[in-house]
């Protein structure tokens, strides 16, 4: 078992994020702060435009249709980021762009958050399996499945629910910093989506990818023994078909790790605490009111040396006991053994001050939903 690790220098904290699309009441900045439960949400609801939508060249920029009078026409669609409201305003643009007669309507439902295109003029076909540029269409990008042209009809919804290609949230650290791990608390992703760690150097011109994170219910996390070194980086979400209609994260953490170069010793402790208050009327009825369980844990460490003490009175001084921070205390496992915490003491035992050997032991408490 490696030895257990602290992020606490979190270089997220710092600069401006850039984003793809925010909520104006969940803006990305949230991701700054200390408390996971104040979140950053996609932009969604009515009257937003709602999520991003990305169509690339030679990827997704074409569809193919029959119009009511049988002639066979290609919308050309222009690379380039829309919210949804703007993408439909977009292909109804380049349908009727074609020296097709017909006149479309395309939406974006918010009700269902799927695309509908109706052929004002009549029955109409999108050629989604059997047209020429079925390679670059756009139809899973608006959610229509491919599998088969649709026929027969003057409007078709989408198969599917489509509340984005993808979200970013990027950070300028300045200059390039070394990076051993990325933590994120408090986000609503479901089990089908893909969240990953991008890394730049030249303003995003070349992008460096990490593997991608295990989307788990609670604490998502990458972490390097050999540290990358980056100016800029960000996080990609492909969460498409959220039941909820917008992505959202809580905290996010990015930066350096202390690794002491012992684990921590017997007397290690952990307890799971319910602070759900009960109450009992006169009459004997018990009631309950639920709040969320959380752990405390007592991590008792040995420090050896002047650049290991210095090290920890640094972290101390930089979180002390007001700033939460991650903790891993199984890097072989940290799917499972890392937790969101903040320090409730910190006790210095010398042992052989002279030189600079101590015991710290570090109580924390995890930082629980509200």
């Amino acid at each position: 078992m490696a030895n257990i690790k602290f992020f606490y220098d979190n270089l997220w904290k710092e600069g401006t994020i850039v984003y793809t699309s925010q909520h104006e009441n969940f803006p990305a900045a949230r991701t700054q702060g200390r408390d996971f439960n104040k979140q950053w949400r996609s932009q969604h609801g009515a009257g937003s435009g709602w999520g991003n939508f990305v169509i690339t060249a030679a990827v997704n920029d074409r569809l193919d249709y029959e119009d009511s009078v049988a002639g066979t026409w290609v919308a050309y669609l222009t690379a380039g980021s829309y919210t949804a409201d703007e993408l439909a305003t977009h292909i109804e643009t380049q349908l009727e762009a074609t020296a097709s007669p017909d006149v479309f309507t395309v939406e974006y439902l918010e009700t269902s958050n799927k695309f509908k295109i109706t052929d004002d003029s009549g029955t109409f076909k999108l050629l989604l399996n059997t047209g020429a540029n079925k390679s670059r269409s756009i139809a899973d990008t608006i959610g229509f499945d491919d599998s088969a042209d649709l026929t027969g009809a003057d409007n078709y919804n989408a198969d599917e629910v489509r509340i984005h290609s993808e979200e970013l949230l990027t950070l300028d650290l300045e200059s390039a910093q070394n990076i051993y791990g990325i933590e994120i608390r408090g986000h609503n992703f479901s089990a089908a989506a893909t969240v990953e760690a991008i890394f730049s150097d030249d303003n995003w011109a070349t992008i460096d990818e990490s593997p991608d994170f295990t989307v788990q219910d609670d604490i998502l996390i990458l972490q390097w023994d050999t540290p990358k070194n980056y100016r800029y980086v960000g996080i990609r979400i492909q969460d498409r078909e959220n039941p909820v209609f917008y992505v959202a994260i809580g905290v996010i953490s990015v930066g350096g790790q202390l690794q002491p170069t012992t684990d921590y010793l017997v007397g290690f402790q952990r307890k799971r605490i319910d602070p759900s208050e009960i109450h009992q009327s006169e009459g004997g009825q018990k009631s309950s009111i639920q709040l969320s369980k959380y752990w405390t844990f007592v991590i008792p460490l040995r420090i050896y040396g002047s650049s290991e003490l210095a090290n920890f009175e640094s972290m101390e001084a930089a979180v002390g006991t007001s700033k939460p921070f991650f903790v891993c205390f199984d890097p072989d496992s940290p799917l499972t053994t890392t937790y969101y915490v903040q320090a409730v003491d910190w006790d210095w035992l010398p042992i052989k001050a002279s030189v600079d050997h101590w015991q710290l032991t570090i109580s924390v408490e995890e930082e629980r939903e509200t």
